[in-house]
């Protein structure tokens, strides 16, 4: 099959990003089928152009089989006006490269934002082929729920608009969201045009793990001096931004210190709108044990977590995580083997199911101390028994192949 799949966010396991269908299309690519990628070449994490020379409007580069379209987009370096302007630029810019290439079987418009769908959905119009619509984030009602977007505002309304025709206009909705149906059935979609297909655990092969090398030595100097030190080394992976409560995390590094319990460091590596008033929030701290990192690359980050004791994962409180989550940091984590403490008001969320770590309830700094002080108590072989708990669950229930097959099916079934 010939698949299409328009994900302004793309990207191989090279730099900081989700790889969620380099994944699955290097999976369905080893089995014969032509998969093509459409993505933009200025990165979210770095707010660089990475992909393209000056003067270029569009490249095409195969990584392990699978064929990525690089559209040009404009910069911006913060949620304004500016990012907007980008993803409009890349929905122009991909609906205009598409005509240089053949003709797909299917093609599927994956949010964050609505224009990459609607993008899929002209293009699926005029080639005529069929659309598919994937849900990776509930947008308008994320937005809404977080503050981001008022609700009632001509703004919602258009994009709420936007979401249901695409929803109507779509022959299959692939959901990562585990109870994301109940949303979209109640936006008169029938159940049997869903499908869940949740994000996995990449199988990274030894040939596509970086080794720690130039300032990531550094990195684990520091950590190695800590362990010498006595500390368990806790560390987060991932986006910092205003959804994740990286503060509060900060917040519970103050309040451990405050108790006289110094034993505990921190180290959170990535990017995101919040990291610089997080870091900030560590210096008016005065936190000698808490340390801000650049994001690595995707292939760097299993090495990466095997350098940490115990994975930290928080979220707002936001209503919309009533229908679940499919974080990517959170199977790489399960798949560390490292216990993880989740700090999150998802009842049924992958920690709780798997057993492999401990659940407190979330924008809780003390929930968190606590949570850290009962596994910094236990042994090496304790903490690494409830590690393992989640790294079995998370390949029986999340493997990338068996996921490839199903993402399949609901395109075969959108063809039909």
């Amino acid at each position: 099959m010939r698949i299409w799949i328009l994900n302004h966010y793309a990207s191989p396991p090279d730099r900081p990003a989700g790889t969620r269908h380099y994944e699955l299309g290097r999976v369905l690519a080893s089995q014969g089928h032509d998969i093509t990628i459409f993505a933009s070449s200025f990165c979210h994490f770095s707010r660089q152009e990475e992909r393209l020379e000056p003067g270029e409007r569009i490249r095409v580069e195969f990584i392990d089989g699978v064929r990525f379209v690089w559209i040009r987009t404009t910069p911006y370096s913060g949620n304004d006006h500016r990012r907007a302007r980008n993803m409009m630029s890349y929905t122009l810019g991909v609906v205009l490269a598409n005509r240089r290439f053949e003709r797909p079987d299917v093609i599927v418009g994956s949010s964050v934002h609505l224009a990459a769908v609607a993008a899929a959905f002209l293009i699926g119009q005029v080639r005529r082929v069929p659309f598919v619509f994937e849900v990776r984030d509930m947008w308008p009602q994320a937005l809404i729920d977080m503050g981001a977007l008022r609700e009632g505002s001509a703004i919602a309304k258009l994009l709420t608009r936007l979401e249901r025709f695409l929803y109507r206009r779509a022959r299959m909705v692939i959901t990562l969201l585990p109870k994301a149906a109940q949303y979209i059935e109640q936006c008169g979609i029938p159940g049997n045009k869903v499908a869940y297909v949740p994000n996995g655990i990449a199988d990274y092969g030894s040939h596509n793990i970086y080794p720690a090398s130039g300032d990531t030595k550094a990195l684990m100097a520091w950590i190695r001096m800590r362990r010498e030190a006595g500390c368990l080394i806790a560390g987060y992976v991932g986006s910092h931004g205003p959804v994740n409560g990286i503060d509060v995390l900060v917040d519970a590094a103050r309040e451990l210190r405050d108790r006289g319990e110094e034993h505990i460091a921190f180290i959170f590596i990535g990017d995101g709108p919040e990291k610089e008033r997080c870091e900030q929030l560590a210096r008016d701290y005065h936190l000698a044990n808490v340390l801000f990192w650049h994001p690595v690359p995707k292939r760097a980050v299993p090495a990466m977590l095997q350098a940490l004791d115990v994975m930290l994962f928080c979220l707002r409180d936001i209503p919309v995580f009533k229908y679940g989550l499919s974080s990517n940091k959170l199977f790489d984590y399960l798949a560390s083997g490292r216990p993880i403490i989740a700090a999150c008001a998802v009842a049924d969320n992958p920690v709780s199911a798997s057993g492999g770590g401990i659940c407190v309830p979330p924008e809780s700094p003390g929930a968190v101390g606590e949570a850290l002080l009962k596994l910094a108590a236990l042994d090496d072989a304790s903490r690494r028994a409830i590690g393992e708990r989640g790294t079995r669950w998370v390949y029986q229930n999340h493997g990338t192949t068996d996921l490839a097959e199903r993402y399949l099916a609901a395109l075969t079934k959108a063809r039909r």
